[in-house]
């Protein structure tokens, strides 16, 4: 239980180092806004939201370790919650359906958007580039680990 204690631990000093670097560049980037393009509102209203989510998410799972790291109980509680073979099925069968439903979902779109517009059409023919390089990295990845 010492090495997952060290564990959480690592987990939330790189989690406050992630979140006080989206800090800083998000900052960086609105006191820079004069330099950048003009952006829609809803485009900078998303940026905000983004950024704001991002950070909350990253402040609950700092919480979330701080607070497990305090007593032994919640430490156990979060290594069962999180080698929990049921849990790590459920994951697993509903990412290779998402994988499979994303891929076809994009292929469809990106087929009925090239008869309307271009941009769209690469696009989102790009994202399912992305989409495959990224499945079959990890493909590669996990073949060779198991």
């Amino acid at each position: 239980m010492d090495n997952y204690k060290v564990q959480v631990k690592t987990r939330k000093n790189a989690l406050s180092l992630v979140a006080a670097a989206t800090l800083l560049i998000y900052v960086g980037l609105v006191f820079y806004r004069g330099g950048l393009p003009e952006l829609p509102s809803f485009i900078k209203g998303f940026h905000t939201g983004a950024f704001i989510g991002a950070e909350l998410c990253f402040v609950f799972f700092i919480a979330k370790y701080i607070k497990a790291n305090k007593n032994d109980a919640g430490l156990k509680k979060l290594y069962i919650e999180e080698n929990d073979e049921r849990s790590g099925l459920i994951i697993h069968s509903a990412s290779s359906l998402s994988i499979v439903m994303i891929l076809v979902g994009l292929v469809i779109a990106s087929v009925i958007a090239g008869f309307f517009n271009p941009l769209i059409f690469y696009t989102l023919l790009a994202t399912l580039l992305f989409v495959l390089i990224v499945f079959f990295a990890l493909w590669k990845y996990y073949s060779k680990k198991h």
